[in-house]
């Protein structure tokens, strides 16, 4: 019996998806649950298994197609008999559904239906019937529907010079999409102003210099973004608004009672912001083993879709790039984050004389909707204050 497996309803307001890797080819034996394909996903890449044991009949989609919920993936045949079909929907054949006039008949290369007209025109146009998907009655391919994929094809490989040159044209898949997606809805939706401060960690570098040896050999590595968490959970309790979101149907600002705190790492595949869930209950030394694992889960690809959901403020460090300042986006429907730039020594003045000390930028963009610049300087300040004087996250605890 041939059965059908169709791109579930994976929950997380997923509605489509992109097809990366057939881990399956038509004529596999598969086994229930066994991994049949990769799709990437607006937020993460997910393995599909089968429902049937089998054997796989037909792949719907190729690598690369964008696949909705719903959507038929795989045939896979089950073995056993066929369901009956009903004597109104014979026709010659006996495995056609629909109606056809007399001399039209059927060609049915399992499981592709398709006369031998639409057959031969396919021939001619370079499509592949096995990635064109019937609108005729009982599944069958009509003519409309070659024409329409020979359409697409031609589309897709048309661009290839302009009026001034050759060009190349890169789909628009994966993350970069989803990425796309999100800027495009942050810019339409959020009225974005940033502001640029310096926090002088000088200490706080002697701090952590003290701390790194006991952190390794509690196998962690110590960073400045555990501390810069910490600084920031201060500031978010200080300046609520800030953690929170913006319910334009119900005109009401949602402050979060909760500290979850995204953090964006960049990947061979895009920008991924994983999340850490109730920051503020752990210490410094919890947040830079969870960090790290994190991090290193979503360069794998191997991270789980509820690590990525749930923030209530992102941070992003380009510094790691060599950049200083930034206007970076936030994450909507987060009101705020906060840009860390390149930590480098630089010679500043402290009481009337010039010193050398350790300079961490910080560019603040926030949603002026929700938040004045008074207070984005003032929140700004909090987390300043905490960074230049380590001692008091020491005092106020976790």
């Amino acid at each position: 019996m041939l059965r059908e497996f169709k791109f579930p309803d994976v929950g997380e307001g997923i509605a489509e998806g992109e097809i990366v890797r057939w881990l399956v080819k038509e004529g596999d034996a598969v086994k229930e649950d066994q991994d049949l394909l990769e799709v990437e996903t607006d937020k993460a890449l997910l393995t599909l298994n089968s429902p049937y044991t089998g054997k796989v009949a037909k792949l719907h989609c190729k690598e690369g197609d964008i696949i909705k919920v719903g959507e038929v993936l795989t045939t896979v045949d089950a073995g056993g008999k066929e369901a009956p079909v009903l004597e109104a929907e014979k026709k010659d054949s006996g495995t056609v559904v629909g109606t056809l006039s007399d001399n039209e008949v059927v060609e049915v290369v399992h499981p592709v239906q398709a006369t031998p007209a639409v057959r031969v025109l396919a021939k001619q146009t370079g499509i592949d019937l096995a990635s064109v998907k019937g609108t005729g009655p009982g599944g069958r391919i009509t003519k409309e529907d070659v024409e329409k994929a020979s359409t697409k094809s031609a589309r897709q490989t048309s661009a290839e010079s302009d009026a001034y040159g050759s060009v190349e044209k890169i789909p628009l898949r994966g993350i970069r999409r989803t990425v796309a997606k999100r800027m495009a809805e942050a810019s339409k939706r959020v009225a974005e102003v940033t502001i640029w401060e310096d926090a002088d960690i000088t200490e706080l570098e002697q701090v952590r210099a003290k701390e790194r040896k006991v952190a390794e050999e509690k196998g962690v590595k110590l960073t400045y973004l555990p501390f810069l968490i910490k600084a920031v959970i201060r500031a978010l309790n200080a300046h609520p608004y800030f953690n929170a979101s913006l319910d334009e149907a119900a005109e009401a600002i949602i402050l979060k009672k909760y500290f979850n705190i995204g953090i964006a790492v960049d990947t061979t595949d895009g920008l991924i912001v994983f999340v850490i869930k109730e920051a503020d209950k752990k210490n410094i030394l919890d947040l830079a083993k969870e960090t790290a694992t994190l991090a290193e889960k979503a360069r794998l690809r191997k991270i789980d879709l509820h690590e990525l959901k749930g923030s209530t403020f992102t941070i992003t460090n380009y510094g790691v790039v060599g950049a200083s300042y930034g206007t970076p986006i936030i994450n909507y429907p987060e009101v705020a984050i906060l840009g860390l730039g390149k930590i480098e020594d630089r010679p500043v003045v402290r009481s009337g004389q010039i010193a050398i000390r350790k300079i961490m930028p910080l560019s603040l963009a926030f949603d002026h909707r929700v938040i004045d610049g008074v207070e984005a300087g003032r929140f700004l300040g909090v987390v300043i204050q905490h960074l230049e004087d380590p001692n008091l996250m020491l005092l106020e605890g976790k």
